[in-house]
């Protein structure tokens, strides 16, 4: 017998927080960690690559509670530290800080699901087939290959409140 939330979710929903991001952990170092987000195209996952300083690698974490789901995300280029921010993305190359910020809305019905890079010779205005969304140019002002996240959405109908 069909479970009950098959009678009233939406097709492609579910009620598991644990399918959604939540937060990145921005890891420095040579080697590539697990879990690290890769390139579409299989080019390189490092956001520094073919600038110099660290290699900065990007490792997605799931929600571990409701209310920690991502609704969006976007690129934060600044000119000086914000604070006591630890995840620089530009980390040793010199030039503007670049920062990950996203936020948790729970009044969103959608909530991302999959992150991945998409590194490109040319300015993108629309995320690749299979994405529903995409950041802005994380490589702004600095040359370079033009370099976006991108990521996918899924409907959330469990409850939120906790």
């Amino acid at each position: 017998m069909p479970s009950e939330s098959s009678h009233i979710d939406p097709p492609g929903s579910t009620r598991n927080f644990g399918e959604f991001f939540s937060w990145f952990e921005t890891v420095y170092g040579e080697d590539k960690p697990a879990g690290a987000i890769e390139e579409i195209n299989g080019k390189s996952a490092d956001i520094n690559n073919g600038f110099g300083g660290d290699y900065v690698w990007l490792v997605p974490k799931r929600a571990p509670k409701p209310k920690m789901m991502v609704d969006k995300l976007w690129v934060e280029i600044r000119g000086d530290n914000d604070g006591g921010r630890n995840d620089d993305l530009a980390k040793g190359a010199g030039g503007d800080y670049r920062y990950l910020s996203w936020s948790n809305d729970m009044d969103a019905s959608r909530f991302v699901t999959d992150l991945a890079l998409w590194r490109s010779g040319d300015e993108q205005g629309s995320p690749p087939g299979g994405w529903h969304h995409m950041s802005g140019d994380i490589n702004k002002g600095r040359g370079g290959d033009y370099l976006y996240l991108v990521w996918r959405t899924k409907e959330y109908c469990g409850p939120k409140e906790f």
